[in-house]
């Protein structure tokens, strides 16, 4: 449903990011592709094909119940060409189910969706530097996107230090099916990012990256009660990484702090820890810990002990204040993503290499969300919120 794909801070979103990065923009502000090494040098080439399955089975929980389940499986082909082209292709397909609140944590109701994505990136590397081009194209019952996005490297001579730029637009056309949406709305985001990779030490790389949105159209929620956003919505956001490298043993520590505004009002901090330690010549173990805060929404509105206008359906939702804003054209919204909030993310992947062309890999991540753990004044009233995920992968290269 749109209200899972449409949506920057659920932990549903997050995960099924982890199987397919429609943007190249969007890898660029995550840093995985600049990161990843221990060198800033240009990329080169790959020089074998792989073939990358994953499956991911999520669940998010509220209260005394479960309300979201997603399976997903997908499947990336990576074909080098010539020795200087390669083409990045991925198909995802996941299945929603489960129960979805009107309004905070409340009035729940029934979800069932499919989604279906394909993307594909094909990059020229260069001696000191690569080009890409990408696209990518989403589908669920109320829900298309379609993607197209540029990025570009340069690496200095010395090899040092890597810059990074990217170009995206994203168009989305939301279908109607509920009552608050009688016609196709449209949404449309440009992404700009922009990053710099520095070897500081033989062991130590840092890195920074800014990117920027610019969207208009249609970002309400058509499944929540009286949800009315602003037309336009423009963010920044700052990424800065460390990689530290230990020698003796081949561990890596991995260290990130995200900061984030938009024009809503919502200021978010993310804090981020992994370490990825050996455990003999085939086994690899990386344990994660993250930390996310949130502001809210300068147009989001708590839960109300008692309010002269709700009845049995809309017991503690503030109706008398939102309702009349929503009828008059202004901006409310009783979606709890949009509250004032602070979650904590721990996790544990195993790896395994068989020989020299297959890797085998478990992942498990909880995620929990309260208000009180919110940096500064958290929103009041809300039910707890939380998930977990498991993913399984099987990689070949040949």
């Amino acid at each position: 449903m749109s209200k899972v794909a449409n949506t920057e801070n659920t932990g549903s979103k997050q995960l099924l990011q982890a199987l397919s990065q429609s943007s190249l923009v969007a890898a660029l502000a995550s840093g995985a592709a600049l990161i990843a090494s221990h060198q800033a040098a240009a990329e080169a080439a790959p020089e074998n094909a792989q073939i990358n399955l994953k499956t991911l089975s999520y669940q998010d929980y509220q209260g005394s119940g479960d309300r979201i389940d997603i399976d997903a499986e997908s499947l990336q082909v990576l074909v080098p060409i010539a020795g200087q082209w390669s083409i990045n292709a991925t198909a995802v397909h996941d299945a929603i189910s489960g129960a979805s609140p009107r309004y905070h944590s409340s009035a729940l109701t029934d979800i069932t969706d499919k989604r279906d994505a394909y993307s594909a990136t094909v990059t020229r590397y260069f001696t000191q530097g690569t080009a890409a081009l990408g696209g990518s194209y989403s589908k669920e019952r109320d829900y298309i996107s379609r993607n197209i996005s540029a990025q570009g490297s340069y690496a200095t001579p010395s090899q040092n230090t890597s810059f990074i730029f990217g170009l995206g637009y994203t168009r989305d056309d939301i279908q109607p099916n509920s009552i608050f949406l009688d016609h196709t709305e449209h949404k449309k985001v440009v992404d700009l990012a922009l990053g710099i990779t520095q070897v500081v030490t033989q062991n130590d790389i840092a890195q920074i990256n800014y990117r920027h949105t610019r969207g208009t159209g249609y970002f309400s929620d058509q499944y929540k009660l009286y949800d009315s956003r602003p037309d336009t919505r423009n963010s920044d956001s700052l990424l800065l990484r460390w990689n530290h490298h230990f020698a003796g043993n081949a561990d890596t520590l991995r260290t990130a702090y995200r900061y984030y505004r938009d024009s809503n009002d919502i200021k978010a901090h993310t804090l981020e820890f992994e370490y990825d330690m050996s455990l003999g010549d085939a086994w690899r173990v990386t344990p994660l810990l993250r930390y996310y805060s949130q502001s809210a929404a300068n147009f989001y509105f708590d839960p109300v002990a008692n309010d002269p206008w709700a009845d049995a359906d809309t017991v503690g939702a503030p109706i008398s204040v939102v309702y009349p804003l929503y009828a008059e054209g202004g901006y409310a919204s009783m979606d709890q993503r949009l509250s004032a909030f602070g979650a904590l993310t721990y996790g544990l992947k195993i790896s395994r290499q068989f020989g020299e062309s297959w890797i085998a890999d478990v992942k498990f991540e909880r995620y929990e969300q309260k208000g009180s753990w919110a940096l500064g004044s958290g929103s009041k009233g809300l039910d707890s919120f939380g998930a977990r995920s498991l993913q399984f992968g099987l990689r070949h290269s040949f």
